[in-house]
């Protein structure tokens, strides 16, 4: 097993069972933007082994071992290999979380950093034992001038990550590194490093983690012994990027999970199961009052997601007020649209859709800011006016959508890009291969896909004007 699996099982818990046991055919390319942010971090790395010189070693224990006895100050690269252990018993205790959390969502612990206890032994009784071999590529550790352990140095993970900030994957992926350092070593580490995309050093508590690492062991193995990959939460920052989305949409289009309903988090899910309800059709037909009765969740939001559920079987709207709030409307009415590249962190292209009322017809025209280069994004800046159509959305109608993002909602209104593939995503890269590359097409597509979500915005409003004027004359004949 190596850590990597097991930090994406911990973004996703479906991921690492489709890698082993998915249909190959399936499968999507990586993503270019992946490939473009694997090669930044690399470059990092680079940067940190320029500005903090140590010794590079080659995979394995035996390279490793030989850099620490030498008392190394800084060790790069490599790769350990070991064996970890766990109580059996202490499987019975851990409660399998089916669904991953949020990446940008911390992991609730205990504030003592205590976990569940471990139902104790009978008296005499041998505990049995349960271990797996498990490898990581390590990107640096740094000896403790303050620590030995059976006459050697001490050392601490240090982990490398294109992040603004510190979250719980680096956390967990730096702890489990601790445990694995801790079977050559003899201590495991109790305090860890990250280096971000700011190139500060921000260290690490990991005994918080040590117990959240065991549990996500054990869950990581179960989940790959069962017949069917493990049910889970749609994240919409992440699953755009994954090579299996398109087997996922395809899946759950036909099984329609509960996890995947728009409104149905993390913490919700896990709520609604205990109460017995396991299906969109469940959620959809059960009594208000058994919704209300369901503790945390209260009453304004099991409303709103059996709405949702509704919506999702009838694959119709359902309008939240009536007759709908009428849209503002104006004689120049303009669509605003931006692409930004967190990587050069600027913000490249202002996209405006000026939509005019004429005599008898309207007049659409696109007009684009492009920042060719990041110097001149404050050129490209002006001011416009924007219609915030999402909070209007979310405000007054139900729809039967994946999630409430503009192009799954143009998308149902049979809005059609014309870069069919195309994201943000993919936008960023356009841009960031135009900078390496100075050949005009990326900047050319990045134009069409900007454009594209102007008119989608407009094809929203659209639809949301005839649509809410509709229902307002079948109310008024009612």
């Amino acid at each position: 097993m190596d850590t990597e699996e097991v930090l994406a099982f911990f973004r996703c818990r479906r991921l690492p069972y489709l890698d082993r046991f998915g249909p190959q055919e399936a499968k999507l390319p990586t993503e270019n933007l992946l490939e473009q942010w694997r090669r930044d971090r690399q470059a990092l790395q680079a940067t940190v082994l320029e500005q903090f010189p140590g010794e590079e070693v080659a995979p394995g224990n035996e390279a490793l071992l030989a850099a620490m006895a030498a008392g190394a100050e800084r060790i790069y690269g490599g790769q350990i290999v070991a064996e970890l252990f766990w109580e059996a018993e202490a499987e019975l205790a851990s409660s399998e979380v089916a669904l991953a959390p949020s990446p940008e969502t911390e992991v609730e612990l205990p504030e003592d950093g205590s976990t569940n206890k471990t139902p104790a032994l009978p008296p005499g009784a041998v505990p049995e034992f349960r271990s797996v071999w498990v490898s990581s590529s390590l990107d640096l550790l740094i000896r403790d001038p303050a620590l030995r352990s059976q006459g050697r140095p001490v050392y601490l993970p240090v982990h490398i990550r294109l992040g603004k900030r510190p979250k719980p994957e680096y956390e967990l992926l730096l702890a489990l590194q601790a445990e694995l350092l801790g079977s050559l070593e003899g201590q495991v580490p109790k305090h860890g490093f990250l280096i971000l995309k700011d190139k500060e050093w921000y260290p690490v508590e990991l005994d918080r983690r040590r117990a959240q690492v065991r549990r996500l062991l054990q869950d990581y193995l179960r989940s790959l012994s069962r017949p069917e990959p493990p049910q889970v939460l749609m994240a919409r920052s992440r699953c755009h990027l994954c090579h299996w989305r398109n087997y996922c949409r395809q899946l759950n289009a036909t099984t329609q999970p509960l996890s995947l309903l728009p409104g149905v988090t993390r913490s919700r899910y896990p709520l609604l199961q205990k109460a017995g309800i396991d299906s969109v059709e469940a959620l959809a037909n059960a009594p208000p009052e058994t919704l209300q009765a369901i503790p945390q969740l209260g009453a304004r939001v099991a409303l709103q997601l059996q709405l949702q559920a509704r919506a999702a079987l009838s694959r119709q709207p359902i309008w939240l007020q009536s007759p709908p709030p009428a849209l503002p409307t104006a004689p120049v009415e303009l669509y605003f649209d931006i692409e930004a590249d967190p990587r050069h962190n600027v913000a490249y292209l202002l996209g405006l859709l000026v939509v005019e009322q004429a005599e008898e017809h309207k007049v659409v025209n696109y007009y684009s800011c492009l920042a060719a280069e990041p110097q001149e994004e404050g050129q490209a800046w002006q001011q416009f006016l924007e219609v915030d159509l999402h909070t209007w959305v979310r405000r007054s109608v139900v729809l039967p959508v994946e999630s409430y993002s503009l192009k799954n909602i143009a998308r149902w209104l049979g809005f059609k890009w014309r870069l069919p593939e195309a994201n943000g995503a993919y936008s960023i890269y356009w841009y960031s291969q135009w900078l390496e590359t100075r050949d005009r097409r990326y900047l050319e597509q990045s134009l069409i896909y900007n454009e594209d979500d102007c008119r989608a915005t407009y094809r929203l409003k659209a639809w949301l004007s005839q649509s809410a004027a509709f229902e307002s004359s079948r109310v008024e004949t009612e």
